[in-house]
């Protein structure tokens, strides 16, 4: 991990000491690439997630942020169906933070 953000380091110290306008636009696509292909694949995974979080809703007739809470203030034991369901919905909310850093927003229910 180090040594990748080493080289994310140094293409940001290179990129900002080069005219924006002589930028490669080979290399502006491959980071466009590189961006939009993280995106997509933590799109996927949140779907996962998001999927195993219905599977305990409808289990437990409960919507994952009420039971999060619940859970969090020891209000349901430890079952390993909740230290489960837990970590699957930190994992959903670890995924959602990063896809916004991506720039990636959620869309709007209709």
């Amino acid at each position: 991990m180090s040594a990748v953000l080493s080289k994310v380091k140094r293409l940001e110290e290179y990129m900002a000491s080069t005219n924006a306008s002589s930028l490669d636009r080979v290399l502006v696509l491959s980071i466009d690439k590189l961006l939009d292909r993280e995106t997509s694949r933590l799109i996927s995974q949140k779907a996962r997630l998001e999927q195993q979080l219905a599977d305990f809703e409808r289990r437990y007739s409960l919507n994952s942020e009420e039971f999060y809470e619940k859970f969090e203030r020891g209000e349901l034991g430890d079952a390993m169906d909740f230290v489960e369901w837990s970590a699957t919905y930190e994992m959903a909310a670890n995924l959602r933070n990063r896809l916004s850093i991506l720039g990636w927003k959620e869309a709007s229910p209709s």
